[in-house]
């Protein structure tokens, strides 16, 4: 199993702590890596709440390190305003330079 992989598995691990409460939304998982150790996860709280990408950026210690880490999300995060403001903006305002996706939306 490639790195990419291996951290895509554990973001849908991750996106099923969602089950059963994000309904519109889909279940969705986010992990984030600095150099190969995962510095944050999150997944997508009840309708209404964060989406996975804000919950793991929240939950990094060090947000200097968002700068130099990779974001793995199994869905396409949103370009859009609804409940939530776009998680796209989120993730260039902290300055993330890869993402790397396991679904478009």
């Amino acid at each position: 199993m490639t790195t990419h992989e291996t951290y895509m598995q554990r973001a849908i691990q991750i996106a099923k702590n969602g089950l059963g409460t994000t309904r519109p939304n889909p279940m969705v998982g986010a992990v984030i890596v600095y150099n190969n150790t995962i510095i944050g996860e999150g997944f997508t709280s009840g309708y209404g709440g964060n989406h996975a990408e804000v919950n793991a950026i929240k939950s990094v210690t060090n947000q200097s390190l968002l700068e130099k880490s990779t974001l793995y999300v199994t869905l396409e995060p949103c370009s859009h305003f609804g409940k939530t403001p776009p998680c796209s903006d989120l993730i260039i305002h902290h300055k993330i330079p890869n993402v790397v996706i396991g679904c478009v939306d």
